[in-house]
C-alpha cells in the first residue's frame, strides 16, 4: 500500500510516516508512537489549497473521524529554517489513495473542497469590515476637492469585484469523495 513521510518542523528530529492499510491509516510519529484511523470511522474528508508565506504551493488533506479526531496532512517537508520541500507528487498519490479508501469503507462520509466554513466566514467578515473601514476613512478624510471623494469611492467600487470573486472561489464546497470530486483540487 501507499505511504507518505515528511518532517513537520525543526523541533523534531525524525519524520512522520503515514501508511495506508486496507482497513486503516497508520501514523507513526518520530517518537515511535503509532496512531490508527479506521477508514470506516471517517465522516469528512477535505482537500484544500492552503498556501503560506514559505509554502506558496501548499495543499492539505484533512480527515475527520466519528469520535471527533481530526488529522491534517500537508505536502511540505521541513529541510531547514524557512526552507521547505514541495512533495506534491508523492502527496497527490497518497491523498488519492486515501480518497479511494474512504470512498470504499465510509460511503456516508462527506467530501469538501476549500476552507472550513468557520475559517471562511471569519475571513469574509474581516474582509468586509476592512472594506467598510476603507470606505469610511476615504470619505471622512478631509479633501480640498469634492471630486476627489467621488474618485476614491470609484476606486473602492472597482476593487469590490475582486473581493466578490475571492468570496466565491474560496467558499467551502461539497464534492463527491472520488478522484474526480475532491481529488480534482489536488492538481
Amino acid at each position: 500500500m501507499t505511504g507518505y513521510a515528511k518532517r513537520e518542523s525543526g523541533l523534531e528530529s525524525g519524520v512522520h510516516c503515514w501508511r495506508i492499510d486496507p482497513q486503516s491509516l497508520v501514523w507513526e510519529r518520530p517518537n515511535g508512537e503509532t496512531l490508527t484511523l479506521l477508514w470506516r470511522d471517517v465522516t469528512d474528508l477535505r482537500i484544500a489549497f492552503a498556501p503560506t508565506r514559505w509554502k506558496p504551493w501548499r495543499r492539505l488533506l484533512e480527515l475527520r473521524a466519528r469520535h471527533g479526531r481530526r488529522l491534517v496532512i500537508d505536502n511540505s517537508h521541513y529541510r531547514g529554517l524557512g526552507d521547505f520541500e514541495d512533495r506534491s507528487a508523492s502527496f497527490r498519490t497518497f491523498a488519492l489513495d486515501c480518497i479511494d479508501q474512504v470512498a470504499r469503507a465510509a460511503p456516508a462520509a462527506r467530501g469538501w473542497i476549500g476552507s472550513r466554513l468557520g475559517d471562511y466566514l471569519a475571513r469574509l467578515l474581516l474582509a468586509m469590515l476592512a472594506t467598510a473601514l476603507l470606505i469610511w476613512v476615504l470619505i471622512a478624510l478631509p479633501t480640498p476637492l469634492g471630486l476627489l471623494v467621488v474618485l476614491k469611492l470609484l476606486l473602492i467600487l472597482a476593487s469590490l469585484p475582486m473581493l466578490i470573486l475571492w468570496a466565491i472561489r474560496a467558499r467551502p464546497r461539497r464534492a463527491a469523495i472520488s478522484p474526480e470530486g475532491v481529488g480534482r483540487s489536488l492538481t
